[in-house]
């Protein structure tokens, strides 16, 4: 036992220099630590006379709401907005700032009148970017939107005869000459429809004429019992042998959907259905239908 103890506590030279050292360290930390407790801290002294001043100066040019006079008063209020009736489809731009609505707004729904765009319900408003939901709400009982049969009344729609002399149109073969006959097609938009129709591929429906930049949906009304479709004239396009450039030429395709097309038509040698695009999230279950008519699978 004195033997195991003896060789326990004994220490050669270097350990005892270690302890040593270690002991010195605790006793200096300790000491600088109790040096720091209770010596006393001089405190800066900072000029605040400057500061002090500038705040009884902005303190006393502040007048108190309750000595504000009342023109004083109103001026500090934001403007009184008078709300009136007013229909999205026929307002001017300064009717519609006057009713509280920002000029951006105001303008974007003009520009949207004039690209053709027809507001059918109080809702379509919020379709506007930047529509406020709590401004429409304060708006909604005051908008009155005109029925569908009197914006045509008001837009002079003739019967079948005055429109194009009783004459059926078939928009997937005829040219610019024969959509010219219709009243209120003129040169620029009977282009506008061959063109965006060389670039669908043909027409699979008559609606698809909205989606023509011009043509008003008064307009279209007019035209639309005059017009038929041949839809064994469209041009599809081969899904497994068309080009990346091909697929995303076309409208309802666009860039991105066409390279998603062309990288998973690599990933599986061939597409089969339209479901498959639609299943893998290429194409959406909204655009399928538009889709359809214009891809050709095996």
């Amino acid at each position: 036992m004195k033997k195991v103890l003896k060789d326990y506590f004994t220490f050669s030279s270097r350990e005892r220099t270690g302890i040593m050292v270690l002991l010195i360290l605790i006793i200096l930390v300790l000491g600088i630590n109790l040096w720091l407790k209770y010596t006393p801290q001089q405190q800066t002294a900072y000029d605040y006379s400057g500061f002090s001043h500038e705040l009884e100066l902005f303190s006393s040019s502040i007048t108190p709401a309750e000595n504000l006079s009342d023109s004083q008063s109103n001026e500090m209020n934001l403007p009184l907005i008078r709300l009136f009736p007013f229909d999205p489809n026929t307002a001017t731009e300064d009717e519609l700032v006057k009713l509280g609505l920002d000029e951006k707004i105001a303008r974007r729904v003009l520009v949207y009148r004039k690209k053709g765009g027809r507001f059918r319900e109080k809702e379509d408003l919020l379709k506007i970017y930047g529509f406020d939901p709590a401004k429409f709400s304060i708006l909604a009982p005051y908008i009155t939107i005109e029925s569908s049969d009197t914006v045509i009344h008001n837009a002079r729609c003739y019967n079948r005869k005055e429109a194009c002399n009783n004459e059926q149109v078939e928009i997937n073969s005829c040219d610019t000459s024969v959509l010219k006959r219709l009243k209120g097609i003129g040169p620029v938009l009977a282009s506008r429809i061959v063109k965006y129709r060389r670039l669908l591929g043909g027409f699979y429906s008559i609606d698809q004429l909205t989606e023509v930049y011009g043509i008003s949906d008064s307009l279209f009304q007019c035209i639309k019992d005059y017009l038929w479709i041949d839809t064994t004239l469209i041009t599809r396009i081969p899904i497994n042998e068309a080009s990346e450039v091909q697929l995303c030429r076309h409208p309802y395709i666009g860039r991105y959907t066409g390279k998603a097309i062309v990288a998973y038509r690599k990933s599986t040698g061939c597409i089969y259905s339209m479901e498959e695009l639609v299943i893998n999230n290429i194409i959406s279950r909204e655009n399928e239908e538009k889709n359809r008519a214009y891809l050709l699978f095996p």
